[in-house]
């Protein structure tokens, strides 16, 4: 049976929020710590295609079509390529 959505990545609403990365008065050293490595995560770990498709997905908060769209590939491209950056980010995070 196909599920309607193929990965959990919906439920990473905490991710999408724009102003996580634009907030800056953050009293909480663990959370600026968060926020640099997930920035450096952002900016080197990731392949251009993924950056794009965590980009529109989180912080543009585009459909999963409109982004295939946009890139002029399959929507289950656009879904691994989501699945492989947050895979990567998650192994940034390690390190805090």
């Amino acid at each position: 049976m196909k599920r309607e959505t193929p990965f959990e990545i919906d439920k990473l609403d905490y991710f999408s929020a724009r102003h996580f990365f634009e907030e800056e008065n953050c009293d909480n050293p663990k959370i600026e710590r968060m926020k640099k490595i997930l920035y450096i995560g952002l900016e080197t770990e990731l392949t251009q295609r993924q950056y794009d498709c965590i980009q529109y997905r989180y912080l543009d908060k585009k459909s999963v079509k409109e982004i295939a769209d946009l890139l002029n590939i399959k929507p289950t491209t656009v879904y691994k390529h989501i699945k492989k950056a947050l895979k990567t980010l998650r192994k940034c995070g390690k390190y805090l």
